[in-house]
């Protein structure tokens, strides 16, 4: 599972999940069976006005609207992934998306980019280079991904933080709380508060350290602290463990 760290313009890291080859391949497979049922009904309607008595004879203007009808095939990807930000209907089903490498989501040049090397990616070497780049880039990113900054991430990863998380912190055993009206908090509370203990450990910047003293001094003003502690790193992790003792 290749772990994809997405700084953003405002320098801060996200974590994301990139799409696995087989999810890729999945999505790519049912993209084709969606194009098959498109070619199937245009195909059928276009043969029945065909032979019926307006189009009769009139062989030319069926094959120009054959061909008017069908162009959508040709730009299905770039169509898809502009109209549902970075999602095809496989994508969709799949739970995978586009976007670029600083997060944000991609634009019409990125897309185009990326469909037109899927000629080389996949169409011309019935997929062997995309699938060859996608396995061996830190990525996961074909030459079309390459080229317009993007990466496919999964939408919901498997790896998310849970109280099981914050119950590992350390030993609970020992630890007196100090802050009692911390078990007015919720889960999800403590989860955004481990959440950015770890991001600021492993990004020091200063969004991240700003972030850590927001959610010390919100979390003293729903205490009625007089003041914020001045270790206000210190003072979240004691709202952790204080949590866990008081709630478990």
């Amino acid at each position: 599972m290749k772990k994809i760290d997405i700084i953003t313009a405002h320098n801060i890291g996200i974590d994301y999940e990139a799409a696995s080859l087989l999810g890729r391949g999945v999505a790519l497979l049912l993209d084709l069976l969606a194009m098959l049922v498109y070619y199937l009904l245009i195909y059928f309607i276009v043969a029945s006005m065909a032979f019926g008595s307006i189009w009769s004879g009139n062989f030319d203007m069926v094959v120009i609207l054959f061909t008017i009808l069908m162009l959508p095939l040709m730009f299905y990807s770039l169509i898809c992934e502009y109209a549902f930000k970075g999602q095809s209907l496989g994508k969709l089903a799949l739970g995978i998306r586009v976007v670029k490498l600083n997060g944000e989501n991609a634009d019409l040049n990125d897309y185009a980019m990326r469909w037109a090397f899927r000629l080389f990616d996949f169409w011309g070497s019935a997929g062997a280079f995309g699938a060859i780049f996608i396995s061996t880039t830190e990525k996961g990113q074909r030459i079309g991904d390459i080229l317009a900054q993007t990466v496919v991430v999964k939408n919901n990863p498997e790896q998310v933080y849970s109280i099981r998380d914050i119950l590992n912190i350390k030993d609970r055993s020992k630890h007196e709380p100090t802050f009692l009206g911390v078990s007015k908090f919720t889960d999800d509370d403590m989860i955004l508060i481990k959440n950015a203990i770890t991001r600021v450990k492993k990004y020091p910047n200063e969004p991240h350290k700003q972030l850590v003293r927001d959610l010390a001094q919100k979390a003293a003003d729903e205490l009625s602290l007089d003041e914020v502690p001045q270790k206000k790193l210190t003072f979240l992790k004691t709202l952790l463990q204080d949590y866990i003792v008081l709630t478990r």
